[in-house]
């Protein structure tokens, strides 16, 4: 059938771009959980579906006649260095700044700080312990959101 034609591996992807998409079928494989940024501020699900449909649509022409079901936001954890974040602080396992690839970078480090608390050396990752950066006039609103995503968008239309 048709998702076995768009979603042969069943697999979940996301994309290389700094403005990212990800997708993957859903567990019955009837439908396309599919997300990424569509707007630099916050938005009203009707107005981000709208927008993730035409981006759907032209990742998968095939998908033009069909309606969107679900709609939903979130916000996302972003770092400066674009890198997750995993370590112990005071007893206490971490794990964050996923980057718009938390489906897949949350069940990575999941698994790995699980085996971390039972002790296991294969729990070590290169995320363990990065230093978290900050950056000068950032005081934890992140008010230059709207030209640095234009700006992504840029570079993603260059493929750089």
């Amino acid at each position: 059938g048709l998702m076995d034609r768009l979603m042969p591996t069943n697999r979940i992807v996301s994309d290389s771009r700094k403005v990212v998409y990800y997708y993957r079928p859903s567990p019955d494989r009837q439908r396309i959980v599919f997300g990424g940024r569509v707007s630099s501020t916050e938005t009203n699900t009707s107005k981000s579906a709208v927008r993730l449909k035409r981006d759907l649509d032209r990742l998968f022409p095939e998908l033009r006649d069909t309606r969107i079901s679900h709609s939903w936001m979130g916000y996302v954890a972003y770092t400066f260095d674009t890198l997750a974040n995993a370590g112990k602080r005071n007893g206490m396992h971490y794990a964050m700044g996923y980057c718009g690839s938390g489906v897949s970078v949350a069940s990575y480090l999941g698994m790995r700080i699980g085996q971390q608390v039972l002790g296991l050396k294969d729990g070590r990752t290169a995320f363990d312990d990065i230093p978290m950066t900050t950056r000068p006039l950032y005081f934890g609103r992140p008010w230059f959101l709207p030209a640095s995503v234009a700006w992504f968008r840029f570079m993603d239309g260059l493929n750089i």
